[in-house]
């Protein structure tokens, strides 16, 4: 899923407290030393400030091999995650009897004999998102969409690697149409119905899009009726979607199955609950502050 200028960075971690035998435990509960306020600061504390402003690696050997480290990083047992508020959005139309609906999302962790059922329900959720869609815009060129890079790792030089998935940009899933790229001239707004396109310091052109495309005579668009314009240049741009300006470029509005446009997520979810299970440890969810 492809950021937009208000894509949203939550925090999804294991509540490790609950893990007696976790390395850092003992860096956690020993005073390092007191503020001027009289405030303890933890050891674990002082090596994350020696990580983050020196880059001393202390802190690495807690971490390295943690069972619960789930990043393979320092502090691993939690990761920062896009577009969770998308994610819930989408469950709270689709599947609104889903437990992860009532989820909480201030950081509250979720107890260790709770997770059971969450993994059982996000199990039963893939199979259900599959059978429901979810509005897209997918960049193409030349009829091809745009894949993720795949992680570098050892290939057969004769055979050609997979590809990751498609790059596209979701509906946030709420009522005014979601902004997903602007430029000086012209901002592009995703709704449930299809792509709005605004020029710089005007009302939204009166067409919902289900295309965008780029020719060598300039950028044009095609509503659900199959009728066309074209855009003029403000302020030295055409309406843009953040991928090459060639000629052959296209952006569509599609309908994906919902369970391949959160697949990242439903793997991340599903790989934290089931070392959330094993090690009977929590999992909280941290939406970000305004």
């Amino acid at each position: 899923m492809l950021d937009t200028p208000h894509t949203q960075r939550w925090e999804l971690g294991l509540e490790i407290f609950g893990y007696t035998f976790r390395p850092c435990r003992h860096a956690q509960e020993t005073i390092y030393e007191y503020h001027m306020d009289g405030r303890p600061q933890f050891e674990w504390e002082h090596l994350r400030q020696l990580w983050i402003l020196e880059g001393n690696p202390n802190i690495i050997d807690f971490c390295a091999d943690c069972p619960v480290n789930i990043m393979g990083e320092v502090e691993g047992c939690k990761c920062q995650v896009d577009n969770l508020d998308v994610f819930f959005r989408a469950l709270n139309e689709l599947v609104p009897d889903s437990l992860w609906t009532r989820f909480p999302r201030d950081g509250t962790p979720v107890a260790s004999h709770q997770i059971a059922a969450l993994l059982a329900d996000l199990l039963g959720l893939r199979e259900k998102l599959s059978e429901l869609t979810w509005p897209v815009a997918v960049p193409k060129e030349n009829g091809k969409p745009y894949f993720e890079p795949r992680e570098e790792v050892e290939e057969d030089p004769e055979v050609p690697p997979p590809d990751g998935p498609v790059q596209f940009y979701a509906w946030n899933g709420e009522g005014p149409p979601g902004l997903i790229f602007l430029n000086e001239g012209y901002s592009l707004y995703l709704s449930r119905h299809g792509i709005m396109v605004k020029p710089a310091g005007q009302d939204p052109i009166p067409y919902v899009f289900r295309r965008l495309w780029r020719e060598d005579m300039g950028v044009f668009g095609e509503d659900s009726r199959g009728e066309q314009i074209g855009f003029d240049v403000l302020v030295g741009r055409y309406p843009g979607w953040g991928a090459s300006n060639d000629s052959g470029t296209e952006l569509y509005f599609e309908s994906m199955p919902a369970s391949q446009v959160f697949s990242e997520l439903l793997d991340l979810l599903e790989v934290y609950c089931s070392i959330a299970e094993e090690f009977e440890v929590g999992v909280l969810i941290k939406a970000p502050r305004n």
